[in-house]
C-alpha cells in the first residue's frame, strides 16, 4: 500500500521586521562598515584623484556614492561629515579620518531638501555661461560676476554665492577661496551635466 502523503507544514507567520530578500541583496557588497582596513585604504587611494594623500569634499562624495551604489549625499550632509571628521581642521580628510567617517556615512538617511535661499541648476555644456569673482565684502566667498548666457538671465543673479558644485560645498574647501582656484577645480570636473548650487544674496 502506498504510504500516505505527508502534508507540508503551514508557512510560518510573516515577520515584517525581518529583512526582505531585496533588502539583503540591495546591501550586499556595498557596506562600508564591512570593509577591512586594507579595503578602506584601497578606496581611499582610488578616490584620491589628485594624489595629494588626502581627500577633499569632491573626492569624498565620489567615493561614498561609488561604493554605496544608488545613494546620493546632499550638500549639507557632506558639510556635516567634513566638519565632524576633519579633526585637525585642514579642510581635507586623512586616511584615519576617512576610516572613522565611512561607518557613519553609510547610516545617513536621504538628503534633506535645499533651504529656500539656495537653488540649483544643471549645465550640460562645457562652458557654464557665467563668470565668477571674489565677493567685495568677504574675500573668501566666490560669487557670480556676470551672467553671459541669455538663457540664464533671470535664473542666476549677479552676486549670488557659488554655494556648491556637484553637491560639494565650496565655502568649506580651504583650497578654493579665489575665483581662479574655483575655475581650476571646475576644469577637472569634465563629466556633464555639472550641478551648481547658488545661494541668494542676503
Amino acid at each position: 500500500a502506498k504510504s500516505p502523503k505527508l502534508r507540508e507544514p503551514p508557512p510560518p507567520p510573516y515577520d515584517s521586521s525581518a529583512p526582505s530578500l531585496f533588502h539583503t541583496f540591495a546591501t550586499m557588497g556595498t557596506a562600508l562598515s564591512s570593509l577591512t582596513d586594507e579595503q578602506l585604504e584601497a578606496k581611499f587611494t582610488d578616490g584620491d584623484k589628485d594624489g595629494s594623500g588626502a581627500l577633499d569634499a569632491f573626492e569624498l562624495k565620489g567615493i561614498l556614492e561609488a561604493t554605496l551604489e544608488g545613494r546620493t549625499f546632499g550638500t549639507e550632509q557632506i558639510v556635516d561629515l567634513m566638519k565632524k571628521y576633519d579633526v585637525n581642521g585642514d579642510g581635507v580628510l586623512g586616511l584615519e579620518e576617512f576610516k572613522n567617517l565611512a561607518k557613519e556615512a553609510e547610516s545617513l538617511g536621504s538628503p534633506a531638501a535645499l533651504p529656500e535661499d539656495i537653488y540649483e541648476l544643471s549645465f550640460a555644456s562645457e562652458k557654464l555661461g557665467f563668470s565668477v569673482k571674489n565677493d567685495i565684502n568677504d574675500a573668501t566667498l566666490v560669487v557670480v560676476s556676470k551672467v553671459k548666457d541669455a538663457d540664464l538671465v533671470g535664473q542666476i543673479t549677479p552676486d549670488d554665492e557659488i554655494y556648491a558644485i556637484n553637491g560639494v560645498p565650496i565655502a568649506h574647501q580651504n583650497s578654493i577661496n579665489t575665483h581662479e582656484a574655483l575655475a581650476a577645480k571646475v576644469k577637472t570636473l569634465t563629466a556633464r551635466p555639472l550641478h551648481v548650487a547658488f545661494k541668494k544674496k542676503a
